[in-house]
């Protein structure tokens, strides 16, 4: 008796879960003096990676990662969703 009561005890409060992840928004410059003449030299990245593995996996040594702001988003990130936009970037509805 005591494991069917566990048991319902844990599906009734595993049914409240949720999930959230961070997003990371970096400025990224090439360090790699031959791809200087061929790619731009530095961009704006969002990305759910922190900054050393974003690092690591995007080009190492080549590559210098800036972080500039990251924040907490709901969900999560499978089936290729959108990573959701920065809160202040969403405006003032009352305006």
């Amino acid at each position: 008796m005591n494991v069917l009561v566990t048991f319902a005890l844990f599906m009734f409060t595993a049914l409240d879960a949720s999930a959230e992840y961070r997003a990371y928004q970096y400025m990224v410059k090439t360090n790699d003096p031959f791809a200087v003449a061929t790619k731009a030299n530095s961009q704006y990245i969002v990305s759910t990676l922190n900054p050393e593995s974003y690092k690591s996996y995007h080009g190492g040594q080549f590559i210098s990662v800036d972080l500039l702001r990251t924040w907490i988003c709901p969900g999560y990130t499978g089936k290729r969703q959108k990573i959701c936009d920065h809160p202040y970037d969403k405006g003032n509805p009352a305006q």
